[in-house]
């Protein structure tokens, strides 16, 4: 593929800079530029390219080929073959729990690299093998380079990528750019709010109470510092939780952890309702019915004459056909872009909302829609995941219901619609997501928001930390630049 002059521009200045972070929007190219930057590199030592998943991996080697013989090393490959692979290799394909392994086991030395490319690079935070990874590599001469769409709004988080990976450098391309923009594949967003149905506003209103009387207990002991429906998230509960374990083994504590295994329930229960609909609801009382140890608070919610009529109301809704209008308008939106050829990708938080779609969608004419959900339980290998995707890039099916496992880490094809099922509060969740559209061709992200409820304040959240982020990145690239010749974030 012949460089764009924005991808030589960029390859430019990190050759220049050192230890860089490029942040570029998904599609744009961001391989190409490591690739670039490699071709110089390599005849001064090794190449290392990590990506987070073995499907990333496998793709990223692919795309490595031109530089020459690729060995690809993932926890498949046994340790025995990896130290066999590493003498002859020349250009490495990783994933990194593996490649931390092999570093800890001194079956490879970074000494021998002269770049280390970093892929997804907003993960190397926390315990992440990219942490440790990074701060092996600054003991070499290597130069690094991070690859990203999405590295974080929050400055501490930004701080602590750059200090992972020592980078002196931050290397920024916009799609507004003068370099970019004649390149550009536009993906317009757009927005549409849905009304909470009259019926299902009663029920929040009934779940609301039973969440008060427990909020107010948390309170009146000390636990919570409001009984406000509208500040339970999931956020406030959980540091309740650390506040609580500190007052064991005092009787209040006891009755407390129950009262708040109690409210996070109904908080979960709350949100279903008010994003996925009556039916999401009810499976998740019956998936509590269903558990055969049930905890006292889990036993005390069900035993609740008010929780039985709430399940019974979601019965007789979900009898009389009454559907989250969500659900509705996905299908008109759906079924209209099948009628046009378009290939389109939906994402869900829940997996029973995956299933529930897939019924509804593929009743539709014209359209042929299959899953795709992560490997824990009662999900999808890697192989069937693979598979999937191989089918869908050949057309032989054009909807794809997803859960997160689509946002990042696998091979995803290109698709001219994608439709967020529900808003996510997340500025990198958000940029995943969106950039599954407009890859080849000008592309569209539809999100269905509920009016008046979470679902509209996570949207909300994202718009404003992506904006964020921009604004942290413009801060940070200044601050490096004011400290060239200085210490890196790594070195504090």
């Amino acid at each position: 593929m012949e460089p764009r002059p924005y991808q030589l521009n960029a390859a430019k200045a990190i050759l220049e800079n050192g230890n860089s972070l490029l942040v570029m929007p998904t599609a744009m190219g961001k391989t190409l530029v490591a690739i670039l930057v490699a071709r110089e590199k390599i005849s001064q030592g090794k190449i290392l390219f990590l990506a987070p998943t073995k499907p990333l991996a496998i793709q990223q080697a692919r795309a490595l080929e031109e530089l020459g013989k690729v060995v690809l090393v993932t926890g498949e490959t046994p340790p025995a073959q990896r130290a066999e692979l590493y003498e002859d290799a020349k250009v490495l394909c990783g994933t990194p729990q593996c490649i931390e392994n092999d570093l800890l086991a001194r079956r490879l030395n970074l000494e021998d690299f002269s770049l280390i490319v970093f892929d997804e690079a907003h993960r190397a935070v926390g315990n992440y093998a990219y942490a440790f990874i990074g701060k092996q590599a600054a003991k070499t001469s290597a130069l690094v380079l991070g690859l990203t769409a999405s590295p974080s709004s929050n400055k501490e988080k930004l701080r602590e990528i750059c200090g992972a990976l020592g980078v002196r450098h931050v290397e920024v391309r916009r799609r507004g750019d003068k370099d970019v923009k004649e390149f550009d594949k536009p993906v317009r967003v757009d927005r549409e709010f849905v009304d909470l149905p009259k019926p299902f506003a009663l029920l929040r209103r009934s779940l609301n109470e039973l969440l008060k009387e427990s909020l107010e207990f948390l309170k009146d002991k000390g636990f919570l510092a409001s009984s406000d429906v509208d500040k339970a998230h999931k956020k406030n509960l959980l540091a309740a939780r650390g506040v609580i374990a500190s007052r064991m083994p005092h009787a209040d504590a006891y009755k407390a952890l129950s009262e708040l295994a109690r409210a996070m329930n109904l908080v979960h229960a709350i949100d279903l309702l008010e994003s996925q609909g009556v039916g999401a609801l009810r499976s998740f009382l019956k998936d509590m019915e269903a558990r055969p140890k049930k905890s006292k608070a889990v036993q005390r919610l069900l035993s609740d004459s008010r929780v039985q009529e709430i399940a019974k109301a979601c019965d007789n809704l979900s009898a009389a056909g009454v559907e989250h209008p969500k659900l509705k308008r996905l299908k008109e939106v759906v079924a209209y872009e099948a009628g046009r050829g378009s290939s389109v990708m939906v994402f869900a938080h829940y997996r029973n909302s995956v299933s529930q779609i897939l019924r509804e969608l593929n009743s539709l004419a014209g359209v042929n829609a299959k899953a795709l959900v992560g490997r824990s339980k009662e999900g999808m290998t890697q192989k069937e995941q693979a598979q999937v995707l191989d089918e869908f890039r050949a057309k032989e099916f054009n909807v794809l219901v997803a859960t997160r496992v689509g946002e990042e880490g696998l091979d995803v094809p290109a698709v001219d619609l994608v439709i967020f099922y529900e808003a996510v509060p997340s500025e990198i969740r958000l940029i995943q997501r969106r950039g599954r559209a407009g890859r080849v061709r000008a592309g569209r992200a539809l999100m269905l928001v509920t009016r008046g409820t979470k679902d509209e304040g996570f949207y909300w959240i994202a718009q404003q930390k992506e904006r964020r982020m921009h604004a942290q990145l413009d801060e940070l690239k200044r601050e490096l630049t004011a400290n060239k010749g200085q210490k890196n974030l790594g070195d504090y």
